[in-house]
């Protein structure tokens, strides 16, 4: 489910955050592979994919840093001893440096620190600044870090202060610069940071203790959707032009993934949806990470309290549970595993973490994971070359029939084939002559011999005069 809403500037932003994915002619599909990051919880991956952190499940919740070569390593730090822990372990683009809530020099209360690979930790805190005010256990937590490893984010208590027991900042270790950041009413938190720290993202709280998506830039703040429900920014880009996380959908009164896009004279609301299934009121989703060329991210779905899954969302097919995703690629993974979360996708989209269980083992530690994708095997091609070029089809992901949009610059004859994840023929839809302009044809999920196809990904490909070939991905759901 996606839908563009038109705020402030009434844009369609979301199409210019990338172009779809595309397939040359004769493209191999391969199946995806997975690699097992151990009983815990990753958190955030790298920008090529190669290091995932996270946290561990054995109860003191210290941060680990994984490589298929290293395997998942303890990074020390734990606050088990003091009986207190908050924050997300995150990750700089290059993976050498990580930020994660950990203990102070004194081992007395928790802190912000940010580790980095040869030197160990550094803390924000003690010092504490003027307005801080640290309750028993804890000056603060970290819930981000810039991309290039210099600067972290999160809260630091300020108890005893009236605007708020909590205000987000930033705390650069290179140059030990603390920085409180306004709020607009009472406490805040930063849960994510530009490359280079110039703008974070998280919640504030109004007057009646709701959390709203608010950006901090240049000094100032910004709520950037205020719905009186409990919603927040997940993080933001290198560049600090796409923020995502959830907000409110009025139509559907649910809590919906959300991507924002910065246009000259504001911000561009894309309300991504939630998955089917997904209770009124209770239920809700988070985009967790947005892969930086922009056309997939991946986050949490929860049914109801208790009951999440992990999803993908991407710019053709929607929002498709992970499981639906991977097995649609072909991977698939033990029946009785569940994915509880995914939450994070490198830069390019290739490799993506998340973390699942066993369900038939009771109370069953988490597996953390690591999937990498093979979308293509060719280089992507130029969308619309050879004066041939598609239209997202509608709806998508589908059942039992999609539209497929078509527009060419001459009349000429065009093959069009359903292919499946595996690059197998399943239909030909169209074999002949279609007019200059946009053309519709409509598939009926059939193959060839009039059997209904299953569920899972497929690929129409368009191919014209002198060869040229399109190709889009569409999602068949039952």
């Amino acid at each position: 489910m996606m839908r563009i809403l038109k705020t402030k500037t009434g844009g369609l932003a979301l199409a210019a955050l990338a172009a779809c994915l595309t397939l040359t002619a004769g493209a191999a599909f391969a199946v995806p592979t997975v690699a097992w990051t151990g009983a815990n919880y990753p958190s955030d991956i790298s920008a090529d994919g190669s290091v995932v952190v996270g946290n561990s499940s054995d109860g003191t919740y210290e941060t680990f840093r994984w490589t298929e070569l290293t395997g998942a390593v303890m990074l020390g730090g734990s606050t088990a001893s003091i009986g207190t822990g908050a924050g997300i372990p995150e990750v700089s683009n290059d993976g050498q440096h990580v930020s994660a809530t950990v203990i102070d020099p004194d081992s007395t209360r928790a802190t912000q620190g940010i580790w980095t690979k040869g030197i160990g930790w550094e803390v924000s805190m003690p010092p504490i600044p003027p307005t801080g005010g640290p309750d028993d256990h804890s000056y603060g937590s970290a819930w981000g870090i810039s991309g290039d490893g210099t600067t972290l984010t999160g809260l630091f208590w300020r108890y005893g202060q009236p605007d708020g027991s909590a205000h987000a900042n930033s705390w650069n270790r290179i140059t030990g610069v603390f920085t409180e950041l306004p709020t607009p009413h009472n406490s805040c938190r930063g849960n994510g940071i530009s490359y280079d720290g110039s703008v974070v993202v998280g919640w504030s709280e109004r007057t009646d203790g709701v959390w709203s998506p608010t950006v901090w830039e240049n000094g100032g703040v910004e709520v950037i959707a205020d719905t009186g429900w409990f919603t927040e920014a997940k993080g933001v880009s290198d560049d600090g032009n796409t923020v995502w996380g959830n907000t409110h959908d009025p139509l559907t009164n649910q809590t919906s993934a959300t991507i924002w896009k910065r246009t000259d004279s504001g911000w561009d609301e894309n309300i991504l949806g939630v998955l089917p299934g997904t209770a009124p009121n209770y239920g809700e989703a988070f985009v967790l990470d947005l892969a930086e060329i922009g056309n997939i991210a991946v986050g949490l779905n929860s049914f109801t309290w208790g009951n999440s899954t992990g999803f993908v969302w991407t710019l053709n097919e929607g929002m498709v549970s992970a499981i639906d995703f991977f097995n649609a690629y072909g991977l698939t993974f033990d029946p009785n595993f569940v994915i509880d979360s995914l939450t994070g996708i490198s830069h390019d989209g290739m490799k993506i973490c998340g973390y699942g269980h066993d369900k038939s083992v009771f109370n069953g530690p988490p597996q953390g994971f690591v999937v990498t994708m093979e979308y293509v095997s060719a280089v992507p091609v130029v969308l619309g070359a050879g004066g041939l070029a598609f239209e997202p089809n509608f709806p998508n992901p589908f059942n039992p029939s999609t539209t497929i949009a078509l527009s060419l610059d001459v009349a000429q004859t065009v093959q069009l084939d359903i292919f499946d994840a595996r690059g197998r023929l399943v239909r030909t839809l169209h074999d002949g002559i279609l007019t200059a302009g946009r053309n519709e044809l409509m598939w009926d999920g059939r193959d060839n011999r009039g059997m209904t196809a299953s569920s899972g990904m497929y690929f129409s490909r368009a191919t014209g005069m002198n060869g040229t070939a399109q190709s889009q991905r569409m999602m068949l759901v039952k």
